[in-house]
């Protein structure tokens, strides 16, 4: 289906009339999204507190989803409304935390996580956790690097598949969880910048050992709220931040015992709000119905990327007015980033001629969707062409 054509699914967003590269970010969400709340809406008129059957129906059907996207149709999967909750579920279920340690605390990551694992990180180094920060630079030895800093006292190690600045897929991200796998250190992987957008097969990227973490705000346009961790096979955790959801598989329990379920029953949280489910629910549906599915939107994504990527290479323009990514488009995942040291101030000028972009330090994110067409693109690289005389 041609981007013009899915126009009318989404005209509450009035795709058709803005150019949204801001895909990467927060994808425009079909029509149907806003039945999925009224749905929501209705069962809890109709059922009361009757309402959570419903309500977890729709959220097996999220899990359902995510698990299809990684290839694994029986995975343990954890809800959450983000992902920084559920990474606390996950740092709350080391055994550093959970018993005495005779050596330092030590979490092994890189420069390029997400802002909340960042300051989360950064915290916990504050209480004289070591946090060892590798550089994502030179990205060829990065796996070597970080492997190099794995030993018999590291408690965790948490990376990306693709970094959030860059949008550098980490190929080699498998060779980080088979080491980390073969000391016994739990590896948490962030997905959410490949899922959806580039082929994620938990197998194929050789992570079945690790967590993994990601959701629907981005390019799954299934909005806020759609959080998720992959719990690897036959593991069961005992979470220190656990809500009471996580005993519903152990209500037998002794009285003053804090016990939980298996698996994905581990890191359940507590009550919520389900009309993110419903929403995503909804807008998988949609996606079932017009065969959206994972490899096509993968391919319409690396065609709308090239596009980019060959009009910015055609400009010719100074690095020191826009440059492309270090590493080649075969490593480049759902969204182009640009290097500029006015990163901010570009976002500001492209929303000033209707173009919406973000920023992350010195890079301009541009992020194409599904419904936008090559006509937007064209005219974007048009405005950064007439722009970029006067930066």
């Amino acid at each position: 289906m041609q981007a013009e054509q899915l126009h009318p699914f989404y005209s509450e967003f009035d795709v058709k009339n803005r150019i949204l590269l801001s895909g990467h970010s927060h994808q425009a969400w079909p029509n149907v999204a806003k039945d999925g709340l009224l749905a929501c809406f209705k069962d809890a008129a109709k059922h009361i507190d009757d309402k959570w059957g419903a309500a977890f129906e729709k959220a097996e059907q999220v899990r359902n989803f995510y698990r299809g996207l990684m290839g694994e149709p029986h995975g343990q999967i954890a809800l959450g409304q983000s992902t920084h909750e559920l990474i606390l579920r996950f740092l709350s279920d080391l055994n550093c935390f959970k018993t005495k340690k005779h050596t330092p605390i030590k979490i092994v990551t890189t420069n390029g996580e997400f802002h909340s694992m960042r300051r989360q990180l950064d915290r916990l180094k504050a209480l004289n956790i070591e946090i060892n920060v590798i550089d994502t630079h030179p990205a060829d030895t990065l796996s070597d690097r970080i492997i190099d800093a794995l030993d018999e006292n590291t408690d965790a190690v948490l990376v990306s598949a693709v970094f959030f600045s860059s949008s550098r897929i980490f190929r080699a991200v498998g060779d980080v969880a088979e080491a980390a796998k073969k000391l016994a250190i739990p590896c948490l992987v962030d997905a959410y910048h490949a899922l959806n957008v580039i082929p994620f097969n938990l197998y194929d990227w050789r992570l079945d050992s690790a967590f993994i973490v990601g959701g629907g705000y981005k390019y799954c346009q299934a909005g806020e709220g759609n959080c998720f961790m992959r719990i690897p096979c036959d593991y069961n955790g005992s979470p220190i931040i656990t809500g009471w959801f996580a005993e519903f598989e152990s209500l037998d329990q002794a009285p003053g015992e804090v016990g939980y379920g298996k698996g994905q029953a581990a890191f359940a949280g507590s009550t919520y709000d389900p009309a993110s489910h419903y929403r995503a629910a909804s807008v998988f549906d949609f996606f079932k119905e017009q065969n959206l599915t994972a490899e096509v939107l993968s391919s319409v994504n690396k065609g709308q990327i090239s596009r980019l990527w060959q009009g910015i290479e055609c400009m010719d323009l100074s690095d020191n007015v826009l440059s492309l990514p270090s590493h080649t488009i075969n490593d480049n995942a759902g969204f182009l980033s640009l290097t500029t040291k006015q990163a901010a101030k570009w976002v500001m000028m492209l929303a000033e001629h209707g173009i919406q972009t973000d920023s992350r330090g010195d890079q301009l994110r541009l992020g194409p969707a599904p419904y936008v067409t090559d006509e937007q693109i064209d005219k974007a690289l048009s405005c950064i062409k007439q722009l970029a005389k006067s930066v």
